[in-house]
């Protein structure tokens, strides 16, 4: 059976409250990073214009390089194509061992996501929350934020991709943001 270290983050959310996420612990720095680990950094680097070093978990960023380009599909679940909702929850799943429910309306009412409006406090893991339909004011899309202004998603545009919260489009469409509380994530 496979065990994974994790690290618990404490932070204090804009009403005060504390707020707990847990976070895969960084892999040991004893053995050299190897061909893979090096070029992932590198690349992620690039795409969110950060050092090399601010890309340090590498099991979320290989979740990230096996779903990049995947084509989006409305209801999809798999490598043929995935909506917003369930590559978040396959991500949270798979990056953090937390289960999320499938549609990205229901993640944004989950109870132990800890909402905010204001995007400065924004760390790694943290979810944002959209609104993309015109014809309802509804939360409909979400993605997971990274690092530098970046966020990865599934947009029905680009697939599975990395986007920036300084572009108008998405700027224009933000309703907020959650951070998962684990003190209140349901009992498995």
């Amino acid at each position: 059976m496979e065990t994974t270290s994790i690290i618990i983050i404490e932070s204090a959310a804009e009403n005060g409250e504390k707020n707990t996420a847990v976070k895969p612990a960084a892999a040991a720095d004893t053995d050299p990073p190897d061909l893979k680990e090096t070029t992932l950094k590198a690349r992620y680097a690039g795409y969110l214009n950060v050092s090399q070093q601010r890309i340090s978990n590498m099991r979320l960023y290989n979740f990230i390089d096996y779903w990049m380009d995947t084509p989006y599909k409305w209801g999809g679940m798999d490598e043929k194509g995935i909506d917003c909702s369930a590559f978040i929850q396959r991500l949270l799943d798979s990056v953090y061992q937390i289960a999320v429910p499938r549609t990205s309306i229901e993640q944004f009412y989950a109870r132990w996501i800890s909402k905010f409006r204001s995007l400065k406090h924004l760390s790694e893991g943290d979810l944002i929350f959209f609104k993309t339909l015109n014809n309802t004011n509804a939360v409909s899309h979400v993605g997971l934020y990274l690092d530098n202004g970046y966020f990865v998603n599934s947009s029905s545009s680009k697939g599975v991709s990395i986007a920036s919260l300084r572009d108008p489009y998405w700027r224009s469409k933000i309703v907020g943001a959650g951070r998962v509380n684990v003190a209140m994530l349901p009992k498995k």
